[in-house]
């Protein structure tokens, strides 16, 4: 982990808790359901692409589980998986066991069986000795101090070897996810783990909507800190609905209009700022607001005027009819102007959870790659012509009047056969232009 910088992985989080610093340990408190996984692995993911290792204590899921859950993140040399679930909840079961009777490929994340995790004193030293071996700088995830109390028997010897941990990690300057279930503990329990760590929040839902509330964030503050934040999620980004709502004089649209004439993609200026391709797309839909540093960065790699992001300030007031005059002619990277026209339907996508575009493609088009930079879900629907699209699944023909709805399955090849122009309706959720 680069120790001049650290992150959530998630720049509205990081602002909302005032940033997050080298030697912090984080308590995250969870209802079932609630997505805290997704947060863990903007965390991991940030931690290992900045150069750091992770080491991930679990007590509540199988190595194989854990091992599956990691496989998307990069440096998995650098990964150690402490397991102390197959000895544990577990119970040495062969089902677990076989884990460590298969060989493994040499490029996959290191595990190490605890044989007797439910002694703390033998738990504690083997965390040590890993913690020395790996060093400073070193990111960890306890996926349940929920587990951990529930092998260990009481709330006492939990609370005694946390109150223990977090110093020392706090000392090896290391920052540190400490996982607990929601209803689970007794408000005491509670109240003194958020007086030793640092940082202390609840991820909930409640009446189908997802909460992140801040409860403790030491030494810091920003505005409405302490508020609940209603967030979504949409395939594996976390959106939060409030930085949805501070769209600033369209900020996204301009730099979206900006990179395309410079011929990057989002992955490319992502990788020129030290930022993900997936941040570059939420920015661009003005879903996410830039902290100055990163606004600087813009202004660099773009090579534009700060005043170019502060002019020109439009009405924020969403329209509900659209006339004809009204639609906007877009271009998509990596298709050709002459192989297929886009006419995007509806304007600005802000506090929009759809947006539509119709879509012509010419005959004999065969375009290698999904049309839409998009995670979430589409539905297109044919009004003439004829198209054809292929995922993981097979090839597919879609003629006037079908239909298709695409979630996590995204076509890999598109197709128009036929002799006529092909004409669809596309419907993005969430947007994307």
């Amino acid at each position: 982990m680069n120790n001049s910088k650290c992150s959530t992985g998630i720049e509205f989080l990081d602002n909302l808790i005032g940033g997050i610093q080298i030697g912090d340990n984080l308590v995250w408190e969870t209802d079932a359901g609630a997505y805290v996984d997704l947060f863990v692995d903007k965390f991991t993911s940030y931690s290992l692409n900045s150069g750091g290792r992770l080491i991930y204590v679990s007590f509540n899921k199988s190595p194989v589980t854990i091992a599956k859950r990691l496989s998307h993140l990069p440096s998995q040399k650098n990964i150690t998986i402490l397991d102390c679930f197959t000895s544990g909840k577990g119970e040495k079961d062969s089902a677990f066991t076989r884990f460590y009777e298969t060989d493994h490929d040499s490029d996959t994340p290191e595990v190490i069986w605890i044989e007797n995790p439910g002694n703390v004193g033998n738990f504690t030293g083997i965390l040590n000795k890993l913690e020395e071996e790996k060093g400073e700088g070193t990111a960890y995830i306890f996926d349940s101090i929920t587990g951990m109390q529930s092998l260990w028997g009481d709330e006492a010897k939990t609370y005694k070897f946390f109150t223990y941990a977090c110093p020392r990690l706090y000392e090896l300057n290391t920052i540190a996810y400490w996982i607990l279930e929601r209803g689970a503990h007794t408000p005491s329990f509670k109240a003194n783990l958020e007086h030793i760590t640092q940082i202390a929040m609840e991820v909930s839902q409640s009446g189908g909507q997802l909460f992140l509330k801040i409860n403790k964030s030491e030494k810091r503050y920003s505005p409405n800190m302490f508020k609940p934040h209603k967030f979504e999620v949409w395939d594996d980004e976390i959106i939060f609905r409030e930085a949805a709502e501070k769209e600033v004089l369209d900020l996204g649209g301009k730099v979206k209009s900006l990179r395309t004439k410079r011929g990057l993609t989002q992955s490319e200026l992502g990788q020129k700022m030290g930022v993900t391709a997936s941040y570059i797309s939420q920015l661009e839909r003005n879903l996410v607001s830039p902290s100055i540093d990163s606004l600087l960065q813009l202004i660099s790699e773009l090579h534009i005027d700060p005043s170019y992001f502060f002019s020109s300030v439009q009405s924020s007031t969403q329209k509900t009819v659209y006339n004809k005059g009204m639609y906007q002619e877009i271009n998509l990277s990596g298709i050709k102007e002459s192989e297929a026209e886009f006419l995007l339907l509806t304007g600005s996508p802000k506090n929009r959870r759809l947006q539509s575009v119709m879509v012509t493609i010419q005959p004999g088009t065969e375009i290698p790659q999904h049309i839409f930079d998009h995670k979430g879900d589409e539905y297109i629907y044919v009004i003439k012509g004829e198209l054809e699209f292929t995922n993981e699944n097979g090839v597919y023909i879609l003629r006037e009047g079908d239909s298709a709805y695409l979630d996590s399955l995204v076509p890999t090849e598109w197709r128009n056969m036929g002799e006529v122009p092909a004409q669809a309706l596309w419907v993005l959720s969430p947007p994307v232009l």
